[in-house]
């Protein structure tokens, strides 16, 4: 196969690369401005990126999945993440981290509301979390748009909409165009999302000088030493659970689980290979 010429954005260290430093600001601007377009009052100008984990759910290394946190000027957080292997329930899971992040922005200590003292400050900022899927999520009959915006409304009045919360879901198994069918910067954005690594050189006809800097941040032979490792290593990973779960599918859940038993392997790692529950696999 050809040498990869770009690195996967959709890999924490390429992402990272092109999005969390303080000379990619206008990336990352591009990107919170082109998906969340739809439900932004006004376009994003400055934003701090306060907070850059990567999540303790993946496996082994926490491969693949990005998780950073910034705030605009007014407060407003915004959480970007990237999953890429199904996940059940995974819209709870984006309102979990949600609620986490608003817990830790409840200002703790006493203050006076009408001269009375209270606890804490529930002003919290607006939030949204923007997550780019490598799966399909149902959402429901006839949601079958790229972009899916969840948000707290009135039941009574589905019109009336509260700007506390948004979930923005960009399912990348949708965007099938080619470069050349792209009608946008925004969809030659998600193009790059989901196959810049089976680009040899810089397409044509980029529509935005920060596409061509995400271009320009993803190029293998720009990374030092330390990043190439590192994404070699997250190459690696995923390889290794891609035949793990074509193995499990294979041969038997059963079958696996005591292999990984017999190896020594954690029992939430088992878990995770298998979809198994705890009591089946002690039962083995």
């Amino acid at each position: 196969m050809p040498k990869e010429v770009f690195g996967k954005i959709t890999y924490d260290t390429i992402f990272k690369i092109a999005f969390t430093k303080e000379s990619k600001k206008s990336s990352l601007l591009f990107l919170l401005n082109s998906c969340l377009k739809e439900v932004l009052k006004e376009p994003i100008i400055d934003v701090t990126i306060i907070q850059t984990v990567e999540s303790p759910e993946n496996v082994d290394g926490r491969f693949a999945v990005f998780d950073m946190q910034c705030k605009s000027a007014d407060g407003t957080r915004f959480i970007v993440e990237m999953q890429v292997w199904s996940q059940k329930y995974f819209i709870k899971r984006t309102f979990f981290c949600l609620c986490r992040a608003v817990s830790n922005l409840v200002e703790k200590g006493k203050m006076k509301v009408d001269s009375k003292e209270v606890p804490y400050d529930y002003n919290i900022p607006v939030i949204y979390t923007l997550s780019f899927l490598n799966f399909e999520v149902d959402f429901g009959e006839g949601c079958g748009e790229l972009i899916q915006y969840l948000s707290v409304h009135n039941d009574l009045h589905p019109e009336v909409r509260y700007n506390i919360m948004h979930m923005v879901y960009v399912m990348l198994p949708r965007f099938e165009k080619k470069w050349a069918d792209c009608k946008d910067a925004f969809e030659q954005l998600i193009f790059l999302f989901k196959n810049i690594n089976t680009l040899h050189k810089m397409p044509a006809g980029c529509k935005d000088k920060a596409l061509e800097a995400i271009l320009k941040s993803a190029k293998i032979s720009k990374l030092s030493p330390e990043e190439l490792m590192d994404y070699e290593r997250q190459k690696k990973v995923i390889s290794d659970y891609a035949a793990a779960l074509a193995y499990a599918k294979g041969e038997g859940k059963g079958e696996v689980a005591k292999a990984m038993k017999t190896n020594g392997e954690a029992m939430d790692k088992i878990m995770l290979y298998t979809g198994l529950s705890h009591h089946e696999i002690k039962a083995l």
